[in-house]
């Protein structure tokens, strides 16, 4: 590459470096502009919710224009997801700290958070928040900035995930809102909640090898679940009614597994949360519809 010290010259030049390289788009970007985008901006520190006509223009040394293209080259030869390889990701507009112990941050149900939750009720308020498999943390703290009042218990089993999950916490600030506790779902629990939410693992074993090679660097924990994929799903609708108030409601992603766990629980009366991409799948259920099942 020659000397091009604009920032939008970096991003074509990386883009393309990025197409028909046979790696796997999914982790936080959709295709090699934006993986182009996230590499760029985390190297030069620049906030990806900015405008890329409001950046395009940033001058850009040849020490960090070198640093960005043998990362770049690194993510090509190495299939590594490039949020692993820049720390960082971004959810619901937020920067997170990023590291192997932990599933990169992607869900969908960053919508629901943007919006407020707004589908269950217009004013409805949580007091008292669970995020089951808490991972990086990114879902509690999102919670956490549109419900500054509520108190966020933040579960996982990874001892690598809560370590991450607290320098997080302890970034955004938000470390006298949020507890972390080490569990296997709800053992450690014994409170009520208003909102329960949740994004387990529900990739069937036998699955797992024939996922990009992007995935393999994943923890296997944060992906994987038992019974086909839907093991930890079923456990989270069998005992959420004893850990929800009256009013409460449960909010669990269940991916490719939609169609099991339907199966699995005919008496319930699920709301299917709608998305642009009709592959994400979110589900949400009253406490009194999880009475059915006792």
């Amino acid at each position: 590459m020659k000397n091009k010290l604009f920032l939008w010259n970096l991003v074509k030049y990386c883009s393309n470096l990025f197409k028909n390289k046979n790696i796997y788009f999914g982790h936080g970007t959709y295709n090699s502009y934006t993986e182009a985008i996230h590499l760029i901006y985390s190297i030069l520190k620049i906030n990806i919710t900015n405008k890329f006509n409001k950046t395009k223009f940033i001058k850009i040394n040849n020490k960090k224009r070198n640093k960005i293209i043998k990362l770049a080259k690194l993510r090509i030869k190495k299939k590594i997801p490039i949020a692993y390889i820049t720390k960082n990701i971004w959810f619901c507009n937020r920067k997170f700290y990023i590291n192997y112990g932990a599933l990169i941050p992607r869900s969908p149900i960053s919508e629901i958070i943007k919006k407020k939750f707004s589908f269950i009720k217009k004013k409805y308020y949580p007091k008292k928040i669970l995020d089951l498999c808490t991972g990086s943390g990114c879902i509690a703290i999102s919670c956490a900035y549109i419900f500054p009042k509520s108190k966020i218990d933040a579960i996982d089993i990874s001892k690598k995930a809560l370590k991450i999950a607290k320098r997080n916490i302890l970034i955004h600030k938000k470390n006298n809102q949020i507890k972390l506790i080490k569990s296997n779902l709800f053992k450690k629990i014994n409170k009520k909640y208003d909102l329960i939410i949740s994004n387990p693992p529900y990739i069937n074993k036998k699955e797992i090898k024939y996922l990009p090679k992007e995935y393999h660097y994943e923890p296997k924990i944060a992906l994987v679940s038992k019974k086909k994929g839907t093991f930890l799903i079923q456990q989270i609708i069998n005992k959420s009614y004893k850990y929800l108030n009256n009013k409460g409601y449960l909010i669990c992603e269940t991916g490719h597994q939609k169609k099991k766990i339907i199966r699995k629980n005919k008496l319930i009366k699920f709301h299917w949360i709608k998305f642009k991409n009709k592959t994400h799948q979110v589900f949400m259920i009253k406490k009194k519809n999880l009475f059915k099942l006792k």
